[in-house]
């Protein structure tokens, strides 16, 4: 009996760390350093992807998605990015900046400032109307709160003084809460210290300068122009998460935290209640996958294999070095000629980084933070670039790239005249990323598909589509009537 059961743990820890994906022989050392540091660390789930030359040739899942469920970590699973969301804020202010629509040294606040509203004009430092779009950017504006009081993650505080239950309320709220209530920790410009709170109102100057709420700006001049379309603001509670989206662990034995909701347990697992998700997007609240992270990486990276999403002026302007911090510029941490940035809250680990001498990007995703996370960090963020010299020949294929070849002719109906007054599209035995294209090459419709769903194209014109994954393309037919 004592062997049979240790045989089942040890056929259960495999099946546990099995990797998902397309298997690259070439590639195969990533695998066993993921699996390596996920065993050393107990981490529950993981994804890799990786880019050379502007191609995706490594885009791999590990472990659990979800452990009551034993679902495995796909490509496409998405994850809590934590603070590796500052680069998505960090690109959409550079973006303005370089459209003209302010100056990184315009003032934040008072009469001349971008938020001149009423609401702010009650402050209880009067140096808050020194701060500067650059100082938000740089953490050195002064916003320094101790990261576990912060008002920005525990707000509830601010919703018994005003009456309300979160996450119904909205930044601005806790910002004229803030202002009124909390004093500067250092002169603006003066010192550095990190400040979720400071990004989270970056998100804000966004708004009132488009007219836009932050995610729609974001998801309209940053993600669609560079094809990311499964990129989401993050959800607070387990049972609100996206389909595709992991949960999420902390180290066995960890504490509770006090909850951010009222009129529930005021103990919850800090990875579900403790924090409020939704109002902290652009600081630490985004949610995406690590292919579509390199696609951003991709956008920014200065190599010539694609073009970037911002001029190369305005690209180092990002990413000089601030001169209260010698290793952080405008979004990112800079050591050399690479740029790159962490996360890290309970239930998420993440690392994004720019290679410059192999011009390679990749992103590391994990859905558990250990409890001694030091050495982790230290370990698994040179976890790839420690392996790049290594690699003698690398792959030649691009998983960014959907191919003509048609691998599996069960993956879609094999009816492929769709002339029913429903105006269905069945998918069977398919679960992914999938694009729809028509004749001309114009994507119609991107979105998530699971096995057995039905696509309602009922909206399209009559004719000839095509449906696109990244290794096959089935051609169908549009007839209404």
């Amino acid at each position: 009996m004592r062997k049979f059961l240790l045989l089942f743990i040890i056929i259960l820890k495999i099946s546990v760390k099995a990797q998902t994906g397309v298997f690259v022989p070439e590639l195969t050392l990533f695998d066993d350093k993921i699996n390596s540091i996920m065993n050393k660390y107990e981490i529950n789930g993981g994804q890799l992807a990786i880019t050379y030359e502007g191609r995706l040739v490594y885009n791999r899942g590990f472990g659990l998605a979800d452990t009551l469920q034993k679902t495995l970590v796909q490509p496409y699973s998405i994850f809590r990015l934590a603070s590796v969301s500052k680069v998505i804020t960090s690109i959409a202010i550079m973006k303005l900046f370089e459209n003209n629509r302010f100056k990184l040294d315009d003032k934040v606040f008072g009469t001349n400032g971008i938020l001149n509203d009423s609401i702010y004009k009650v402050v209880k430092d009067a140096r808050i109307y020194q701060i500067t779009i650059r100082q938000l950017l740089s953490h050195s504006s002064g916003f320094n709160f101790d990261f576990a009081n912060e008002p920005l993650w525990k707000t509830y505080e601010i919703a018994i003084e005003n009456k309300l239950t979160p996450p119904v309320y909205s930044f601005p709220i806790v910002l004229e809460w803030t202002l009124k209530n909390k004093e500067l920790g250092f002169n603006p410009g003066t010192a550095a210290g990190y400040s979720n709170f400071g990004y989270t109102l970056l998100g804000l100057i966004i708004e009132k300068v488009t007219g836009k709420l932050y995610k729609d700006f974001v998801k309209d001049s940053i993600l669609a122009p560079i094809g990311v379309t499964d990129m989401y603001p993050g959800k607070t509670m387990k049972e609100d998460k996206y389909q595709n989206e992991v949960s999420y662990y902390d180290y066995p034995g960890s504490p509770l935290s006090t909850s951010i909701f009222t009129g529930i347990p005021s103990s919850v697992s800090a990875q579900y209640g403790g924090y409020n998700w939704e109002i902290m997007t652009p600081a630490g609240g985004w949610v995406a996958s690590a292919r579509d992270l390199c696609k951003l990486l991709i956008s920014v990276d200065r190599f010539s294999n694609k073009p970037d999403i911002l001029l190369p002026s305005t690209i180092d302007t990002m990413i000089k070095k601030s001169i209260n911090w010698k290793d952080y510029a405008l979004g990112w941490f800079v050591t050399g000629n690479d740029y790159w940035h962490t996360g890290g809250i309970q239930g998420t680990a993440t690392v994004i980084k720019r290679n410059e001498s192999h011009q390679i990007n990749y992103a590391i995703l994990f859905n558990t933070l250990p409890k001694d996370y030091t050495p982790f960090y230290n370990e698994f963020i040179h976890l790839v670039t420690n392996e790049f010299f290594q690699i003698k020949s690398w792959p030649k294929h691009d998983l960014f790239t959907p191919t003509n070849s048609i691998n599996n002719s069960d993956d879609l109906n094999s009816t492929q005249i769709i002339n029913n007054s429903n105006g269905f599209l069945s998918v069977n035995d398919f679960k992914g990323i999938a694009d729809i294209v028509n004749y001309l090459g114009v994507k119609v419709w991107s979105g998530f598909i699971y096995p057995n769903q039905k696509i309602n194209v009922n909206q399209f014109e009559n004719g000839v589509y095509f449906f696109k994954t990244y290794n096959f393309s089935k051609k169908f037919v549009l007839l209404k009537y």
